[in-house]
């Protein structure tokens, strides 16, 4: 074949290739558009699945085309998203809960979600961090939620779908999950839903890769790391230093030396208060949450924690503290020791001065 003959076949493979690539990126975006229009249009489907999305104070569009794709309502977010605003619905969105289903069109969803429902009234309420659960029931019921006694029903037999929280008709069963944050409640909701938000927002955290991979790594015991993570937050002002006071605990554990931790004692008298028990000698209450007493971490924890606590007892520091005390200074930090003899000339000039 001569040269010529040659790049005129070239040529035209070249042509027949490009022309096939056209026509397959044309198919491709034809499938594609007809896949938008019957997500915008919606299913035939009679029987679809309906979901209730819930639409609070400050929500966007943006928000809603999200929540509606993770329902599989819809498949095309930004599509929804751009054709929301021209039905102005991202400046028309109701309060409340409303029910869709898999097979409404885009135009089915929007009017659903302009209708006014029945106002329901909401408090904002601030969990701090180291609340038991105990406190955070008394401040829930403070604040016109849910009914006591409910909750503790809820909270020690109710099965909310994670198979790591404690089983049901364990003591104390939720301590340590109800993870501390500012939460938005309606009035009317019910026990289980409230309990539920807070185990939500707790798997949430938790199962972050800053979280679950350090976990995965360290090899430690997802409790024990809860029980532990419990203690420091109860023991520590300072942020910086909770690495440090785990490894306090985890030295004295290595050695078999008592926690002693007043965190624990102060959960004991907590509980024992609740009963109408005396307190007045705390460190002889026989007790395994009396870490005076008895060796090794208390059988829960003893308040709930934040991440940052949660990391510092997977991942401690590396010292040879044993013991620590307050610095008294007003910024909550704290003055480390090897010895009992170092601790006790710190607390010497630290706490009595």
């Amino acid at each position: 074949m001569g040269k010529k003959k040659r790049k005129r076949m070239i040529k035209k493979i070249i042509k027949l290739v490009f022309c096939l690539v056209l026509i397959a990126s044309l198919i491709v975006g034809a499938l594609y558009l007809i896949d938008i229009m019957n997500d915008i249009r919606g299913s035939d489907d009679s029987s679809s699945e309906e979901i209730n999305i819930t639409i609070e104070r400050g929500d966007t569009a943006s928000k809603l085309a999200q929540s509606l794709k993770d329902a599989g309502v819809i498949k095309y977010k930004e599509v929804f998203r751009l054709m929301a605003r021209f039905a102005s619905l991202d400046t028309r969105l109701q309060i409340g809960t409303f029910t869709v289903s898999k097979d409404m069109s885009y135009d089915e969803i929007f009017e659903v979600f302009k209708t006014t429902q029945n106002y329901r009234q909401t408090v904002r309420i601030t969990f701090i961090e180291g609340k038991s659960v105990s406190e955070i029931i008394d401040l829930l019921t403070e604040n016109g939620i849910g009914n006591k006694d409910r909750f503790e029903q809820v909270i020690k037999g109710w099965d909310f779908g994670y198979d790591y929280l404690p089983p049901a008709g364990t003591e104390n069963r939720l301590e340590g999950f109800l993870y501390p944050d500012t939460y938005e409640f309606y009035l009317d909701e019910s026990e289980e839903s409230v309990v539920k938000r807070f185990l939500d927002n707790f798997n949430r955290k938790i199962t972050t890769a800053e979280v679950f991979d350090r976990l995965e790594k360290s090899g430690r015991d997802f409790y024990e790391v809860m029980i532990m993570a419990s203690i420091i937050e109860e023991e520590s002002q300072v942020d910086s230093e909770k690495a440090t006071i785990a490894s306090v605990f985890y030295n004295r554990l290595k050695i078999r030396m008592k926690l002693q931790s007043d965190a624990t004692v102060n959960y004991l008298l907590a509980v024992e208060d609740r009963r109408g028990s005396s307190t007045a000698e705390s460190l002889s209450i026989d007790s395994p949450y009396n870490t005076y007493m008895y060796y090794g971490l208390p059988p829960t924890p003893v308040s709930n924690p934040t991440v940052s606590s949660i990391i510092a007892a997977i991942e401690p520091e590396e010292t040879t503290y044993y013991y620590f005390c307050s610095r008294n200074d007003g910024t909550g930090a704290h003055v480390f020791a090897e010895t009992l003899e170092e601790h006790q000339k710190n607390v010497a000039t630290y706490l009595r001065k």
